[in-house]
């Protein structure tokens, strides 16, 4: 998820995409400032997405065929331990989504007692325990930031801290 405020290689590879699709984000300087908004706006709106002026799965979907890199989220093929934490994340996305997961969570804010997401940073992903368990194991070599699914266990800062509470119906998964 890409913001006013976002700042570094995301945004700038995000405004070379949107000068190469013929929007105007001002500046190729990694910041996500007012002008950067106005052209995801205009994408957003030309291309018949929702218009809210933020660059999440939908929208990055969108613009892959810009992106001079070539990456695609879409084209993940396995968990992704390079590469920046949106690009992580994006992968992530893709891979539940490809296992019948559904993500449940990802703008931010509070979703569960004692839980905070930070808006772009983490997922939660949702679905049969079997699809949950398999999406957890094949997500571990990953080396997310933190990962709870109470069945299994917990994952901080690398470390195995077992379950904590709170994720019996979903995994939660950040980088």
């Amino acid at each position: 998820m890409l913001s006013i405020g976002s700042r570094g290689a995301d945004v700038t590879r995000l405004q070379n995409a949107l000068k190469t699709a013929g929007y105007d984000p001002g500046g190729t300087d990694g910041v996500f400032g007012p002008k950067t908004k106005a052209a995801v706006t205009s994408f957003q709106r030309a291309s018949g997405l929702g218009v809210d002026g933020v660059v999440g799965p939908k929208t990055n979907s969108a613009l892959a065929k810009y992106y001079k890199d070539g990456y695609d989220a879409g084209q993940v093929s396995g968990p992704a331990a390079s590469g920046t934490n949106h690009e992580k994340l994006m992968g992530a996305w893709k891979t539940a989504e490809r296992m019948g997961l559904t993500v449940t969570s990802y703008k931010g804010g509070r979703h569960a007692p004692n839980s905070y997401h930070y808006s772009g940073r983490a997922i939660d992903v949702a679905g049969s325990p079997a699809a949950m368990a398999r999406f957890y194991r094949y997500m571990e070599s990953s080396r997310p930031t933190e990962m709870f699914y109470d069945p299994i266990g917990g994952i901080k800062n690398g470390n195995d801290i077992g379950a904590i509470g709170g994720h019996r119906d979903h995994v939660h998964l950040a980088f």
